[in-house]
Parts: C-alpha cells; sequence; structure tokens
C-alpha cells in the first residue's frame, strides 16, 4: 500500500510481460495489459457493484475456503484497491453496471499493448505450494478436515474465512491439531530440497491453537526439525517447555467417518503402532517455482538450476545477482526462504541496481526512476 502512494511508484497491475530488448541500462520492455473490465480511473473501490453480483463462487485468495462474486478485489488490502470483473464467471446480468452510480463498468474493453523503457530489472515471480493430493497416504480433498499450511493459516488470519475463529472447514472447535512436516519436500521422489520455512510456520500455527484454546492438544510430526533464523530455536524450546509434542515419524492418515475426525497413524519412535484422532491435520507443504518462475526465465534468458529455481551469479556473495547483467531477483524465485530472508534479498536487489544504474549513467535514473 505504500508502494502505491510513493510518487516515483508505479504499480502495473493485470498486465503480462511478453518481451525484452537493448542492452544493460536500456531496456525496452513489452507489455500485454489485461482488461479489468471496470474503468480503474473511475473506481472508487466503494463495493456497490460486489453487493449487486448474484454470481458467488469460491475465492483463491482465501483458498477457496470463502467465496466471492463475479466482481471482486483479491482482497482488503490490494494496490491499487479497484475491482475487476471475472469474464469467465460473469453472466452479464447488468446489475453492477446499474449498481455503479460511477459509470466504471465496461465490459467491452479489451486488452493493450505497452512499452516501458527501464534501466534494469528485478525478477520477483514468486513460487507456489506442492499440491498435497498427488500424496494419498495423507488423504488429502478425500477428509474435509484435512488441511494444507497454506489453508490453515487463512484459518487464523482474522481477515480470513472464519475471521480468526479457529474452526475447522466442517465447522467445529478445534481442540486438537496434528502438523505433519516435509510433506513435498526432502521427498527424492518428488522435492528433494529443503522448504526453510515450515518448521517454524508449524510451530508458530501450533502457538496460535495454544493461545486461542487453553489445553488444546498439538502434535508436530516432523523428519528433521530446523529452526533457521533468530530466536527461532528458543521459540522452538519454548513451545515444547509449555506442552507442545514434537514426535519424529511420517505418518498417514485416516477418516473416522463417524466423526469426520482425521486418524493419525505412526510407528511411535519408542516402539510399536500409534495411532491418534485429531480434529485436524494441517500439512506442512513444501515450496516448489511457480509457472511465472519458468516462464520469465525463458523470456530473459536467464539460467535455472536443476531444480527449477533461477540461479544466482554467486550463492553466498551475489545471491541476487543473475548472470545476465543489469537483471536481478528477489525472494522465492531464487530458492525457498521466509517473509525476513525475502525481504533483506529484495533490499539488496534494490542496492544493486540504484548501484548498477549509476555506474551505467542511466537516463533513469537520473530522471528519478
Amino acid at each position: 500500500m505504500e508502494a502505491a502512494k510513493h510518487k516515483k511508484i508505479e504499480l502495473i497491475t493485470n498486465a503480462e510481460v511478453t518481451g525484452v530488448e537493448g542492452e544493460p541500462g536500456n531496456l525496452t520492455v513489452s507489455l500485454k495489459r489485461k482488461p479489468w473490465f471496470v474503468d480503474t480511473d473511475k473506481c472508487t473501490g466503494c463495493g456497490a457493484c460486489v453487493d449487486a453480483c448474484p454470481v458467488i463462487v469460491p475465492h483463491q485468495w482465501d483458498q477457496n475456503l470463502k467465496p466471492r462474486r463475479a466482481i471482486y478485489a483479491m482482497f482488503a488490502q490490494a494496490a491499487p484497491l479497484k475491482y475487476i470483473i471475472d469474464r469467465e464467471r460473469c453472466i452479464e446480468c447488468g446489475l453492477c453496471t446499474q449498481a455503479c452510480g460511477l459509470d466504471a463498468i465496461n465490459l467491452s474493453q479489451e486488452e493493450s499493448r505497452d512499452e516501458l523503457k527501464v534501466g534494469s530489472i528485478v525478477v520477483a515471480t514468486g513460487g507456489k505450494v506442492f499440491d498435497p493430493a498427488s500424496m494419498p497416504e495423507f488423504k488429502y480433498e478425500q477428509c474435509e478436515n484435512i488441511v494444507t499450511n497454506m489453508e490453515f493459516e487463512r484459518i487464523c488470519n482474522a481477515s480470513g474465512p472464519t475471521e480468526g475463529e479457529l474452526v475447522r472447514p466442517d465447522g467445529k472447535h478445534i481442540q486438537s491439531v496434528a502438523f505433519i512436516q516435509c510433506v513435498g519436500s526432502r521427498d527424492v521422489d518428488r522435492n528433494p530440497w529443503c522448504s526453510f520455512f515450515c518448521c517454524m510456520a508449524a510451530v508458530k500455527g501450533g502457538r496460535l491453537v495454544m493461545e486461542h484454546t487453553p489445553g488444546a492438544e498439538v502434535m508436530v510430526f516432523f523428519n528433521d526439525l530446523r529452526a533457521c533464523g533468530k530466536g527461532f530455536e528458543e521459540l522452538y524450546s519454548r513451545s515444547r517447555e509449555e506442552g507442545m509434542k514434537f514426535i519424529r515419524a511420517i505418518p498417514s492418515v485416516h477418516e473416522n467417518r463417524s466423526t469426520n475426525n482425521p486418524v493419525i497413524v505412526y510407528e511411535d519412535p519408542e516402539g510399536g503402532i500409534t495411532t491418534r484422532e485429531v480434529d485436524l491435520v494441517v500439512l506442512g507443504c513444501g515450496l516448489q517455482p511457480s509457472q511465472g518462475t519458468a516462464e520469465v526465465a525463458a523470456l530473459l534468458g536467464l539460467e535455472r538450476d536443476r531444480y527449477g529455481f533461477i540461479r544466482e551469479e554467486h550463492e553466498v556473495d551475489r545471491s541476487c545477482e543473475t548472470w545476465r547483467e543489469g537483471v536481478f531477483m528477489a525472494g522465492l524465485c531464487q530458492g525457498p526462504k521466509d517473509i525476513p530472508d525475502s525481504a533483506t534479498q529484495g533490499s539488496a536487489a534494490a542496492a544493486k541496481v540504484s548501484i548498477f544504474l549509476s555506474r551505467k549513467g542511466s537516463n533513469h535514473l537520473r530522471n528519478g526512476y
């Protein structure tokens, strides 16, 4: 939101980069601007059109746990806070047009082409979460009360589908939860890398359950627990002292159909097969390169490593630089990382861009861009 208000930052959303030409310090970027079907200059984000829309569909921002309308803003803090029409779901009833007092609805809007002159490029294409449906031992999508770590984050969020109330998808309050780690990570048949953030995300999620529901049972099933980062080892130790249970095992999951409760089956480290019934199972799914990472890497001619992430110039002292001069990167496109590390790499990339443009004597730097 701060970036949207900055006079020297131009946000171009709902657009796709289709080509990059030129030399470092003087690049021409070709854009395809997709239609909003709403005049964003006229739209004030009042929401009258949303109230009038009769079409209800799952909302991808809330991991399909909460509905949205065919005309919508992705989330409340979206920048810019303008509405867009999902033309694939729109039934062209015209009710949004009637509700909009600013005449901002334009269903005939078409895509347009544009070019930008820039001095440098920062790639920040993000990543995607592993889909656990391909692992039948976890019964994801077969049992309603088995969710991914991203879905659980939305359940805990105050602006999420339950407004922060800790209830599972069928509406029952959560009294016991099991976190299963390394789902799709550190797996030679799928993704052999560690996704870095999952262990401490589980600890954080477990603490939220314990804070919201005193006496709740929280179990974390792990392969190897990795408390990476400042203060994280202390947080893990404190959580264990306060009653969070950590079990070295990778369980399978079944369902008690009479209660809709997930049933955890695992080999106890002390011997024997143990069965535990819980209210909710949270799958700690790992991170993968996004589709956009592959597309942008091909567009810019960037190298990718054997896992599909963009290869850095040097893994220690040039981790935000690509082999192509003037093109930098930040965040998950380079590899799995948490929010602090992504922010740090973003700041480093910004500093590298400033240094690069100053050395190139770029007109873009002199003009304040």
